[in-house]
This record gives structure tokens, sequence and C-alpha cells, in this order.
């Protein structure tokens, strides 16, 4: 096309206005670029470089906002150079020379923002200049990417309304000529130039738009970019510099209130961010933000946070990064997330909003040593913490600070009045695992979110990657449990089941690994092997670490000690004088030093006794406290007791911990099961008298830095003490005042003490105790140690001669209390109806002694029961529904709510048909109830002929009774909320939808109060679209209903309606679509294979969208193709496939048999699989899959043998198990060579050709008694490097006997013992992962990216599956299959009984995506080649 021009000279009226220059030369380019193309004529005028505030309250900067005869148009100018693509919303820039590439977020959404902002104060400033009547033309977002020879490779979604440089770019439109310069799209949209001319530069300058940048300066030395790192509802983030000596960066949270907002809406955004400063005052842990500073930044709140420029936000990370992050580098970014979320926890802090958008990661530039960060604390909750205003506390939480894309990861429950703020954030991390684990989210959206809970029970990971091992699947499904009282009841918990996949999947570690980035199973300082990671702390990390010596006789003992590793050579000096207190004072209640400080791995490391004793899961006293409350009356004396001695120890050598607590209190389990209190963690112990600061907030003593106590003293110490004891005697920490005030400046005497939590046989007791303990004066306090540990003695002392002596301290079993509980009634007391003593006493707290009584206490009392830990909270919520029944509950009371209550959509159903209910003598009611769907026998959205052949009358009488209604509910305003919810979610979902895809977001967003809840949501849907029909007919405007209905068959799709004068679709053409791409998944979902998620997405994007229709997300092209098919559903990894998929099918696809372990009676958690685990994974592939209600082992072993799972069920365990493994290493042989020339049959020589050419993993199967030969044809017969895997496994084992001096044969005998017993001993088991190790090393040499790796000889692979066999396999697959990473290809040659079967090597069966990663080696195509060879 001939090249744009610009117009004829300029005339004298000012059509381009810009107040000055930008200050970036890159940007100042793009504008002249468009400035010399714009023609001096009406209506062309544009303003440049200025800013303007917002309704909202945001000041928005604006690079370019034009007006043409097309439209008005607001243009985001980006210079980045070199070749642009896309990983989801993440555009990727690769320049030449540039070594990594830069990222950005697709700048289009917030410059829709900007715009509709943008016309909403065009349209104010009308108004205010008197001209009522003017309708302002949409302003229309573009992105104007202007570096000349710019390569645009972003794909259709995220190239929409993105232009290139006119002549100077390839793969875009061009700015000028396919958008500035085309004509409107109908007249009605014209720009006229009386518009132009006369109007438009009034309104802007009624608007206020200026080139000021005062609002980019914070404080008097940070200068804020001009651009918005991100945004939410009421905030927005900003990155900051400060130059000087040293160059800083951070970000800054400006919390916005819009312009016309009164007093209350003002000081709750100043809540918001006092709240979000305040919580995180006294943290310090490297995966939570650090708050530098609060102040008021242009008449709004504004906090400062570290951060550096180069952050990603995780799921940016996760996009740029995938094909870097081996499953053991994703599990320690969940480690990370899980530590943090463990140290709030501990501090009483809880995020209660987290989602993948509120953590932020740092790492290399080639994105190596990631670490977390959690961000958006506005949310918060922080308990019993001294200084921090009691309502923050536990409350309800609104949508006004919690950003729409936060909402896949947010708990079911998160709207609901009092949710547990623990339950939300575990749900959170289980979300968000999920997306590590994966690279996918687990919805695209909050109602798919609740939707896909409701259905499954929680997330399964394993059914998006079936390589996942069952007990991390297992892991994050527990963690997201749509059932409160079913979810894991802590972040320690969740830890602690990533320590033992970490164990069980574990890659051997090189000889030196970094004791900072090991994890459970991996080897650190020679012999020793990471159990768990401890935790990290704000100087260093911890490892339990084990090492097992081996007998001669094969007897082996394990040994187990911690070692604590300084984060960095700063942090180590505190290690060190942990380390000299230590060697004084360890020993007893005190943690003992076993060596060091000494290097590891160029690391300072102390080695210490290992506090949890027998208990290999063993916690904290804090962790305890969370999980279960107060303490019992006897560990309460027992644990003080612990308590006190370790104190006088450290009194007698004159040391002051310094940071004493129950999470620095470890429970250490003896021999014999008895538990006492152990002190650890020295390392403020150097800490000066001076530096009164250091510890823990709340239990520091408030009192210090007074005239009279300047510095640190024993009191102070004894204070963190009487705050530790009044946690363990309540669950709480004591209060000074409102938390407000400085206690110095107050006159309590005492703080308040959680004294209505104490045991009540202990209560007068420990209030003098505290009162004296905590009391302001320090002369009024305890003198001595001594005399404070005789005070404490002396309660008990008294309450015994009070109160008999408990005679039981032990819960009953488990299954004594089911059968208790199974047979109570509403008169049988607490303590003999199954609950656990624990439990018995929170009942108590709310006045019931009777299971009767107890069911008068509403759930969601209890699950605030303050003092109550999670676990016996979820117990009487558990019992609470199980005995439910025994009471007949009342009949709700339906009453009107007020126009703004919350109602369910179950209400909403009985409010929109009671006011026809009543009507006998006419069908008005049963015309309600029949056209909301509330009549079984109907279909769904059921006509008028239905409805009218249903309630037994005429047609023309249903149409009647339906106009009354329609004009009924029209005028609800219940119902008006959710016709604005319709609305909305259709024009972000592509403008169509089926009418049950709304209902799962309608009852998403209104809440459900039953299981049934999905007829009452379609109900209140119908209601709202026959509404917006209706009062559209009816309007005065003309403008017509915004909704339009189509019936597909039995499906109902509504569809937004096309406005005059745009170029949307109308609802015909977006139900033609639908329609289309029903058809096609429905085809799609019944080929053999399956096609994967990449041909899925071709196939439908090869259907035509209409014109004006910007392409959709993938996600939801797959959702609307499945929700307008007839039979096609969406899996989690984005296949299509029919809902009666056969199990045989399932089994195979989904490879839920895949990596069952064999079973090993010493194992300390149970192998093999049961059959409900084993339908989870099946149904964690296909979620909506139509199996038996309760399909029989044996018709489950017909289908794993059809799938080609070689296992056996076992009647006794009721599990499946591997069958034996084959045959050991003193059998072991090589192959005959027989060496073929180049020949073959076309079809599979077509398949190999065209393998080698496109890369990937490829399995070729055969017969086993077609293999000899077979590997040396392949090789030479194509461009692949051989690799005999066998041969070089036993070499790499044979040089790691050699170097250890070990005797060859002792290697065989414990391998026959391995054959004999199915045990594989732990001295073999780390020589085989080590081995595997070296192998995987050798493979990598070989492999370059043009390479194809052909593995045969491969049978030890499965052989030692569980040592290292399998991730080695899963390892390589993942590298070849990835575009960015070495080899090309990866062949593996799977010989079996039959060479059609399931992919496999000796009975492991060996994952294949789809068919395109198996080729079949079959008796006739080998005779072919043979034959073809002979003539040759």
């Amino acid at each position: 096309m001939p090249a744009p021009v610009p117009g004829p000279p300029p005339s004298s009226v000012r059509r381009w206005f810009q107040e000055r220059p930008s200050d970036y030369s890159w940007e100042q380019d793009g504008l002249d670029h468009v400035k010399r193309l714009l023609p001096a004529a009406e209506p062309f005028r544009a303003w440049a470089t200025f800013s303007f505030t917002a309704q909202s309250g945001r000041i928005h900067e604006c690079d370019l906002f034009i007006a043409v005869p097309g439209g008005l148009y607001l243009v985001e100018l980006k210079a980045h150079p070199g070749t642009v693509g896309n990983q989801g919303d993440d555009w990727v820039f690769h320049e030449q020379g540039r070594d990594w590439p830069r990222t950005l977020r697709n700048p289009l959404h917030f410059t829709d923002l900007k715009s509709k902002e943008l016309k909403g104060r065009l349209e104010w400033a009308a108004k205010r200049k008197g001209m009522r009547n003017l309708r302002i033309p949409r302003v229309e977002p573009a992105v104007f990417l202007t570096h000349p020879g710019l390569v645009s490779k972003l794909d259709d979604v995220q190239s929409t309304r993105v232009y290139g440089r006119d002549e100077a770019s390839e793969g875009l439109p061009w700015i000028w000529r396919d958008l500035l310069s085309q004509p409107p799209q109908s007249e009605g949209r014209r720009i006229n130039p009386a518009f132009s001319r006369d109007i438009l530069p009034t309104l802007m300058s009624e608007i206020g738009i200026r080139a000021a940048t005062a609002h980019l300066r914070f404080g008097d030395d940070w200068q804020l970019a001009p651009s918005v790192l991100d945004a939410g509802p009421a905030w927005e983030d900003r990155l900051a510099q400060r130059s000087g000596i040293v160059s800083e960066s951070g970000r800054v949270r400006i919390y916005l209130t819009e312009e016309q907002a009164g007093e209350e809406r003002k000081a709750q955004v100043e809540r918001a961010a006092r709240r979000e400063y305040q919580v995180l005052q006294g943290i310090t842990h490297r995966g939570i933000a650090q708050p530098v500073q609060i102040r008021e930044h242009q008449g709004r709140p504004a906090i400062l946070f570290r951060h550096d420029s180069a952050d990603l936000r995780l799921d940016s990370y996760l996009g740029l990064f995938a094909a870097r992050l081996t499953p053991e580098s994703r599990l320690e970014l969940v480690r990370q997330l899980g530590e943090a979320v463990r140290y709030a926890h501990s501090r009483s802090l809880y995020h209660r909003a987290l989602a993948a958008r509120s953590v932020y990661v740092s790492a290399r530039p080639d994105g190596r040593e990631p670490t977390l960060r959690v961000i958006d604390w506005q949310t918060a909750a922080r308990d019993f913490d001294p200084g921090v205003n009691s309502s923050i506390g536990v409350s309800s939480l609104g949508d006004d600070v919690v950003a729409d894309s936060a909402g896949p990861y947010l708990a079911p429950e998160f709207d609901s009045p009092f949710p547990d703020p623990v339950e939300l954030d575990l749900f959170g991390l289980g979300a968000i695992a999920y997306l590590i684990l994966t690279g996918r989210a687990p919805a695209a959206n909050r109602a798919e979110m609740i939707e896909r809970v409701r259905n499954d029970g929680g997330l399964h990971p394993h059914g998006v990657d079936g390589t996942l091992p069952q007990a991390i699947d297992e892991l994050v499904f527990a963690a997201t449990r749509s059932a409160v009282d079913h979810r894991l009841e802590s972040a320690e918990m969740f830890l602690l089941g990533l320590d033992r996949t970490e164990r069980d999947s574990a890659q051997p570690a090189q000889p030196q690994v970094d004791p900072l980035t090991a994890t459970a199973g991996q080897r650190v300082d020679g012999e020793w092997t990471v159990e768990r990671v401890l935790g990290t702390g704000s100087t260093s990390r911890a490892l339990l670490v084990q090492r097992i010596r081996e007998s001669d006789d094969g007897e082996e003992q394990a040994e187990y000690r911690v070692l604590k590793v300084a984060l960095d050579e700063q942090k180590a000096a505190s290690l060190r004088t942990e380390a000299e207190v230590l060697e004084r004072v360890g020993g007893a209640q005190i943690v003992r030093k076993l060596g060091g400080p000494r290097t590891l791995a160029e690391r300072t490391v102390i080695d210490l006794q290992y506090a949890g004793g027998s208990d290999l899961d063993g916690g904290t006293l804090g962790s305890l406290l969370r999980a279960e409350g107060r303490l019992s009356y006897h560990d309460l004396e027992r644990f003080g007791r612990d308590l006190f001695n370790a104190l006088d120890v450290l009194a007698g050598e004159g040391v002051w911990h310094r940071d004493i607590k129950p999470d620095n209190l470890a429970i250490f389990r003896r021999a014999d099961r008895s538990r006492q209190l152990m002190l650890l963690d020295f390392s403020l112990a150097g800490s000066t008298e001076k530096d009164i600061g250091v510890g823990t907030r709340g239990y520091l003593d408030p009192l210090l830095d007074s005239p009279r106590r300047p510095v640190y003293d024993d009191h102070a110490e004894r204070y963190a003490v009487a705050v530790t004891l009044h946690e363990m005697a309540s669950k709480q920490r004591p209060q000074w005042g409102d938390g407000l005030t400085d206690p110095r400046t107050t006159s309590d005497e005492v703080p308040e003490l959680a004294s209505d939590q104490f045991d009540p046989a202990l209560k007068d007791g420990l209030i003098t105790f505290f009162r004296r303990a905590l009391h302001r004066d320090v002369g009024r306090r305890f003198d001595t140690l001594k005399q404070m540990d005789d005070a404490w003695r002396a309660v008990f002392t008294a309450a015994d001669r009070r109160l008999p002596v408990e005679t039981d301290a032990e819960e009953e079993p488990e299954a004594v209390r089911d059968t208790l509980a199974a047979s109570a009634s509403p008169e049988t007391t607490l303590d003999h109806a199954g609950l656990s003593p624990r439990a018995v006493s929170v009942a108590a707290g709310f006045g019931a002694a009777t299971v009767g009584e107890l069911l008068k206490v509403r759930t969601t009392e209890i699950a605030r029961a303050r003092g109550a830990g999670a676990a016996v909270r979820k117990e009487l919520i558990r019992r609470h529904k199980q005995w439910a029944p025994l009471l007949r509950a009342p009949e709700p009371d339906v009453t009107e709510p007020a126009a703004d209550a919350r109602v369910t959509v179950e209400e909403l159903v009985t409010l929109l048909a009671r006011p026809f209910a009543t009507q006998r003598r006419s069908k008005q009611g049963d015309v309600a109830r029949a056209t909301l769907g509330l009549d079984v026998n109907l279909p769904r959205w059921p006509s008028q002929t239905a409805i009218a052949k249903a309630v037994g009358t005429t047609q023309p009488t249903v149409s009647k009774n339906q106009q009354t209604l329609f004009e009924n509910w029209a005028e609800s305003p219940q119902l008006a909320d959710v016709r604005e919810i319709l609305v909305d979610v259709l024009g972000g979902a592509g403008r169509v939808m089926t009418a049950l895809e709304l209902a799962t977001v309608v009852r998403a967003r209104l809440g459900s109060s039953s299981d049934d809840g999905a007829t009452a949501a379609l109900a209140v849907v119908r209601a709202a679209v026959e509404a917006e029909l209706w009062a559209g007919e009816q309007a005065e405007d003309g403008d017509g209903p915004r909704l339009a209905v189509s019936r597909r068959g039995d499906d109902v799709l509504v569809a937004l309606e096309s406005l005059p004068g745009t170029d949307d679709p109308t609802p015909s053409e977006l139900a033609e679509l639908a329609g289309a791409l029903g058809t096609a998944a429905d085809e799609l979902a019944v080929e053999d294979p399956l096609p994967g998620r990449a041909a899925v997405l071709r196939r439908l994007r090869e259907i035509p969208v209409p014109e004006g229709m910007p392409a959709l997300q993938d996600t939801r092209l797959l959702a609307l193709a499945s929700a307008a098919s007839k039979d096609a559903l969406v899996s989690p990894s984005g296949e299509l496939y029919p809902r009666g998929l056969d199990l045989v099918a399932a089994l195979r696809i989904s490879q839920a048999a895949a990596g069952v372990r064999r079973k090993d009676p010493s194992a300390r958690f149970p192998t093999g699989i049961t059959v409900d685990a084993l339908l989870d994974r099946v149904r964690a592939r296909f979620p909506e899959i139509r199996l038996d209600a309760s399909p029989t082992h044996v018709r489950i072993s017909e289908a794993l043998d059809a799938a080609g799972f070689a296992l056996r069920y076992d009647t006794r365990d009721q599990r499946f198990y591997p069958e034996a493994p084959p045959a050991p290493l003193a059998s072991s042989t090589s192959l005959p060579a027989r060496p073929f020339e180049h020949s073959g049959r076309d079809g599979v020589r077509r398949q190999l050709d065209r393998a080698v050419d496109r890369g990937g993993f490829v399995a070729l199967t055969l017969r086993g008694k077609d293999l000899p030969g077979t590997a040396e044809m392949v090789a030479e017969t194509w461009q692949v490097r051989p690799l005999d895997v066998g041969a070089v496994f036993l070499n790499e084992l044979r040089g790691i006997a050699s170097e250890r001096g070990r005797d060859w044969s002792a290697i065989v005998r414990s391998d026959l013992k391995f054959t004999e017993t199915e045990q594989m001993s732990r001295g073999l088991d780390s020589w085989v992962r080590l081995a595997w190790e070296r192998t995987g090393k050798r493979i990598d040499a070989e492999s370059d990216p043009e390479t194809v790796v052909f593995l045969h000889d491969a049978g030890l692979l499965a052989r030692y599956a569980e040592s290292g066999g399998r991730e080695l396999l899963v390892r390589l697959q993942a590298a070849a299959r990835s575009p960015h990473r070495a080899p090309h290809g990866l062949w593996l040659l799977c010989p079996a009984e039959s060479a059609v079967g399931a992919a496999q090597l000796d009975g492991m069966v060996v994952e294949v995506v789809d068919g395109s990663e198996r080729i079949v080696l079959d008796r006739d195509s080998l005779g072919e080649l043979r034959t073809v060879d002979v003539v040759a």
C-alpha cells in the first residue's frame, strides 16, 4: 500500500496540544510520528502527555488522546525494540545483543480503564457546562508500539487493539493507516467538526488536564514512575526511585478515594491503608513485604515498600521462565510461600485474600534463585497484638480493596460474614501451589473456582499434570477442600506434607549442595540427608538431617540433628554468637549444640540437637496453641515447669534469651511418648542491653525506653515469660488499653487479661499471678525468677486442693468416639457423646453441656470461638452437623430484606415467587414457578407452550401472566443488581454465554445455602433476563433491552445486544458462533486419541468470528465451546472429552495409575493406592466423567489391565500395588548387536522422519520378542544419538562403589534382597539415586538443541523407578517437550508383551500426552523393514 502522507501545511488553528515535550525521547519520537501524519483539517485534534484526575481519585498519565473522523482514541505508547511475543498477558521483548528479555504486562487493560474514566470525566464536564443532552462518544483504547523495525509475534488475543509504526513494523497493523485514518464504522460514530473544534477543547479544559508532575514526587526524595505498576479497586502501585550516593528502588501503594467521597468513605480507605502498614510492623521475613514509611500523598494515604524494579508478579515469572523451572524448583517456590504463611500465622497475622497477584518474585535476570514475597496486606487481620487496633481483627471482607483477578484463588467462604482467616490463607496457599506446580491458574474466574471445588471437593493439580506425585496432588487437595472442617489445619501441616513429598521423590544432591536450597531427601554434608526443612527465619534456615548407618548384616540405624545455616555472611555473626551461648547453657530443657560453627558449601552452619525428639513431624508450642487452643490443665503445669527450668539455667550463666515466645519453644517427644518443652533459637542472645527493640513485637516489655528503664533488664526478660505463659493458658496475648495508645502514656496498672479463656479451675490463681507478673510498676512485679516460679507452682497447688485431679489425660480412640456420637440423643451429656475433652471445654463456654444445648449454638459462632484451636472447632462443627437431624429445625421465616441486603439465590427465588403463590384462583403462582424452572417435569428455561401444558392452561394465558411477572420482577432492587452482574459478566466473556454458565456466576456472586443451588441460580438468571427484556422494551429512551435470548436445541444462549452506532456483533451472529463452536467441540471430544489442548485450540480458532468481535481468551473459547456443545466437557488441562468417556481410556490418558509405589511395610506413610484414590486421580483429569457409583476392585483391575497398568489388588490392605520388580542386577546383560541398513516401511518411516523434524518426546513401542537388533536399526537409519541406559547406569553405579571402597558383590546381594522382599535398603537407595543423577548428566552431555537422543535398554528405569528412575525419565521428557530446552527430541524404546498396548518399561507405564508421542513398531512394520533391508 502507498505510504501514509501528512496533510497540507498546518493552518493557524491549533490541533496538537502538548504543553512541553516528553521527558522520554522514545515517547516523543512516537508522538512526532503521529503528529507528522495529522492533517490540518477538521475534526483532527490531539492532546499529548497530560494527566487528569478521575472520579475514582486516580491520577492518570495519558500519552495521546486524539479525535479523528472514526472516533475518539486514547493511545498508550511503548517503545521496546526487537521481537515481541507473549506468555498469556505478559509481553516478552527479545532484543539482539541482550541476554535476557524484557517483560511487560499487556497495557491495554489499564488503558481501557483510563478510557472509561476519561469518558466519565468528559460527561461530568459537559453537565457542568450545561450540555446535559450531549452524548459523549466512546473513548477507544489502543496501544502503539513505536520502535522502528519491531517484529510482533503476539497471538490473536494479545494483538487486539495493538498497532505498530507505519512502514516500520512487522506483524501488526499500522497506527495511522489502519486505525487513525480509517473512516467510522457507521455515520452515527463519526466525530463531526463542531464537536472537535468547539466542544472537546472546552471539556478537556474543564476536567483540568495538565502536564504537572507534582503527583510523581513522594516525599522529598522519591520519584514515582509515570506508569502504574498495578492497580486494584481502591489503590494503585507505582515504582519509586531515589537517587543519591546509593540508588534505591521501592513500590508506593497509593490508596484512592472518589472525588465526591464522604467522610465515612475516606475514613474507610484510610483504615485500609493503616491496616496494611500496622499489621506489618515487627514482621521481618524475606517472604513478606517490608513497609518503609506511611505518609500522605496528594491528600491520600500512601505506603512505601521495599521493591526492586526487576521484580515480577508470580504469574508473570512463571510464564516467562516456565521452561527453566524443574519440578524441584517449583516445589521450592511452594515451600517459600508456605513458610511465609507459617511465619505470618505464628505472629497472628493473616492475609485473608492470598492470590497469585499478591505474590512477587525477585530473581536473577535468567530466572534463577527466585525468592517469593507476599504483598497486598490491606485485608489482613492481626489478632491479639498490642499496638494494633482491635478493629483490624477478624471481620467480614469487602470487595473494595480486593481485585477481581484474585477471585480464582479465594476460598469459597471468602464472601461469608466472618470467615476463618487461617482457613482462607490455607486455601489461597493451596490454590497458588496449584498455579506454581502446573503453570495454570486453578480457574478462569471466581465463579468457575467455586463450581470446581463444589463439584470436585477441592483442587487436583494431577488433572493438569499427570506426572505430579500422588502425594503432592493430595496435599494441594487437602489445602483446598471445599468443606472447611476437612481442610488442612495449618500451614505447618502443609509444610510437613511438602517434606514428605520431597523426601519420597528427591533427586540426589551434589556432595557440596548449597544447604540454603536443599530440600527433603537431598544429601548434604557427606552422609547427612535432609529429612525436613524446619523453616527459614530472618537470619538462618534450619534443616532436620539424618544419617543412616548400615551394618554388614544390613541393619540400619538413623541419627538426627539440625543444621542451622546462616542466610548470608552478614547474618553469620548471630549464628556464631548463638553457638557461643549454647556452648555454656545447652542441655536438658535447652537445645544442645553438637558442632560448629563451621563452613559447609561456603555457608556458615552450626549443628544442633533436634528439639522434636522422637517426633520427626514435631512442631513448636506456638503451632500447638494455634492448632488446639489453650493448653490443658496438665500440659499448662508441666510445660510451665519446663520453661522455668530452662530460664533457671540461663539465669545461672547470666544469659538473656531476648526472644522468648511459644514459637521458640519446641515440643520434645521422648521415647516413651511423653513431652517436654525445649528452648531454642538464641540468635538474639548476643544483643546488647541498649538494643531494646530486638525481639518479637507483643512479647517485648512496652514499658522499656523510659527514664526509669532506659535499657533491657531482667524484668523485660520475665515480661516475655509472663506473656508466653498467658498465651499458654488462653491462646491469647494480654493487651494494653485500646491497643493503639502507647502503654507508657496510660495509667493502666496491668494489661487486659483474657481471663475468660482460662481454665475455670485455675482462673482465680492465674489472674493473681498475671496481675503481678505484668504490672507496669516493676517494683510490684516478681523480684526474682525463683519468686515467679514459686508463684506459678502455687497456682496449681491451690487448684489441686479445690478440684479433683484429672485422672486421664489421654483422648479416647476415634472409633469409640464415633460409636458414642452415633448413639447420642439430645439429652446426652457431651462428655458421654463422643466429644474430646477439649471440645467439651469449648462447648461449656457456650453454655452447652448436652447435645441438645450444643445444637442451639450456631456453627458460625463455633467457627469464631476464641481460645479454641482449629482442630477443636472442626470437631464441634462436624459433630454439630452429624447431630443436627436429631432436632427438627423450625421453618425459616422469610421476610422482605432491605434493598441493599445480601440474599442467596434460594432466598431470591422465594422472594420472586412468593407474591404470586397466594393467588389461588389464578394460574399465576403455577406460571411463576414453571417460568422459574422450579417444576422438575419441565425442561430448563421452558417455553410458554411447555408451561401451558404443564399447568393446564393456554399459551395466551401464560403470556398474559408472564407479563405481570416480568413487570413485577423489573421493579425488584435485588434483581436489578443481578441484571447488572449479567451485563458486566457478558461483556468480559465475549458477549455471549449459555444460561447455565450465567447461573454458575450468579450462584458464586450471591451465594447458595443448599446443594441444589444450581436450580435456584438458573431461576434467578431467567428472572433477571426477562426483567431486563421487559424493562428495555418499556424504556422511554428507545435504547431497548441490553440482553437477547436465543435457543439452540435444549440450550439457551444469552448475549449482549449490539448498540446503535457500534460495530459490535449482533446476538444472532454470536449465537451462530456459539453453535459452530459447540459442534466442533462435540466432534473433537470423540476423536481417538483425544487431541491435546493446542490441537483443540487450533481447530476452534479456525471457526470465523463475527466482524467487530475481539478474539476470545483460550480459556473462554474452550468454555464456550463446551457449554454450547451437546456432550463435550473441558478438562483442567484444556482437552475436550465426552461425558461418557470409557474408564479404560480415562486411565490410559490420565496416567492415574502411574507412579504407584510398591508395597513397603517399613515406609512411614502408606504405599500403593486405594480404589477411591485412583478414581479421584481420574476425576482430577476428567472431573465430570460418568463412572459407576461404586465400582468394584475387580472392575477396576480389568480396566487397569486393559489400559496397560500392571497393578494387582491386595484384598487385605484394600490397595493396588505394582507387581514385583523385574530381574536383578546380577542377570542384567546387554542386547545382542545386529546391524541393519537404512530401509523401512513408508508409514513408519514417515512418522519417524516427522518425529526427527518435530522434536519432542516419542515412545517407540514393540513386542519384546521383536526387540533384538531393533535399537541398532533405528540408530543407523535415523539421525539420532543412541544411548544404552542400562550400560551407562551400571557403569556409574560400579564407579560409585569403587569410589566408596565397597565390594560390587555386596551391591548385588543388596539388590537380590530387594528382589526378594520388594524393600530397598536406604544404603542401596542412596547409591542408586546418585547413579541416576550421574546417568542424567551423561545424557545431558549428549543433548543439544539440534539432537534427538535415542534411549534403549532402559528397563532399569522401571526397576528403580522409586529411587530416581521415574524422576529422571520425567525430567528428560519435560526437557524434550519444551521448545527452549535440550534435547531437540527424545526417543525411548519400550518393549512389552504387545506393541499396541500402553507404552511401558517392564510394567512401568510411560506417559504419553497424545497420539503424536507414540509410534508403534509392530511385527509387520519391522518385517517389512527387514525385507527391504535384504533386498537393498
